[in-house]
């Protein structure tokens, strides 16, 4: 089982990752993906830079005003690679939080303002509005959200 923390690190990475396209922190996080996801050998290193490279150029060839839809639609496909790397090598832990941490202080400030990780665990209900509001009116084990 990952730790909490780990799987909290993947979803950071995966959201600045697709943040970082189109912008001049890109060649960091792409090189970073690429010598994470190496571990697993020369077609997984292939791979990756694949799919690295079609992300960049679909954010890329997408207009400004949309951008952020596409980036909202690949965060989870990339915070999902993170986890399953994690899942397969523990180790990569440490050097995947720096990665990340690295990234997020790179990013251009509409990325950074982007970029949310939201975790619900233990049977717990979540709701999130990144960049809204939401009023939520609950008891204990009887969360609901209001009109």
């Amino acid at each position: 089982m990952i730790p909490e923390w780990l799987l909290g690190v993947a979803a950071a990475g995966g959201s600045a990752f697709v943040g970082a396209a189109a912008t001049d922190a890109w060649e960091t996080a792409r090189a970073g993906a690429v010598a994470l996801f190496g571990r697993g050998g020369q077609r997984r290193t292939e791979l990756v830079t694949r799919w690295a490279d079609e992300t960049a150029a679909e954010i890329e060839q997408t207009v400004e005003e949309q951008r952020l839809h596409v980036r909202e639609r690949l965060a989870p496909i990339w915070q999902q690679r993170l986890a399953d790397l994690v899942e397969e090598y523990p180790e990569v832990g440490e050097e995947l939080r720096v990665w990340v941490q690295q990234l997020q202080e790179r990013l251009p400030r509409p990325q950074q303002n982007w970029v949310n990780t939201f975790i619900a665990r233990d049977k717990s209900q979540q709701y999130n509005a990144p960049g809204g509001s939401i009023t939520l009116n609950a008891s204990p084990g009887t969360a609901r959200p209001s009109s």
